[in-house]
């Protein structure tokens, strides 16, 4: 029988890591990974310039530092990427007007042409996570995953 999935996990008895919610979401998202990883070689683009090129086509310009957090990836890496982006020519970098100190990136016309290719890819592979859901549900799996994203941030230390 398998254990009550709840707010709390079961004593250590109980516990099962199949019914643990969370183990899932990890599994998913390495499994996602994983796929667009080796899709995204094919054509030579890494992960890292993936989510870069995708969150300019979403918000365009955009700082080094919403690129860092939006990506999740370590400011220091983020810069290392778009430096090598700038010169493959995807992006372009520029201090901010209103402070000096601040770098934002924005796309140029060939990392429009790689998003355009990139999208069609994307697509299969959502297409095919999604493959036997209606708009309803997944619009409740992302308002889910937003709440469960907002409660970790508000959770204090330990």
């Amino acid at each position: 029988m398998a254990a009550k999935i709840g707010k709390t996990l079961p004593d250590i008895a109980d516990f099962k890591l199949d019914d643990y919610p969370l183990y899932h979401l990890n599994r998913t998202a390495a499994t996602y990974t994983a796929k667009m990883t080796e899709i995204l070689k094919t054509i030579g683009v890494g992960q890292p310039e993936w989510r870069v090129l995708m969150i300019l086509n979403d918000k365009n310009p955009s700082t080094v530092s919403e690129l860092s957090r939006r990506s999740v990836t370590k400011l220091s890496t983020i810069t290392r990427i778009v430096i090598r982006m700038e010169e493959d020519g995807l992006v372009t970098r520029s201090r901010c007007n209103d402070d000096s100190r601040v770098t934002q990136v924005s796309i140029t016309d060939d990392g429009r042409r790689v998003v355009v290719d990139l999208h069609e890819i994307a697509s299969r592979i959502y297409e095919r996570a999604f493959t036997g859901m209606d708009e309803g549900t997944i619009s409740s799996f992302v308002d889910i995953l937003k709440h469960i994203r907002a409660n970790l941030n508000e959770a204090p230390a330990v």
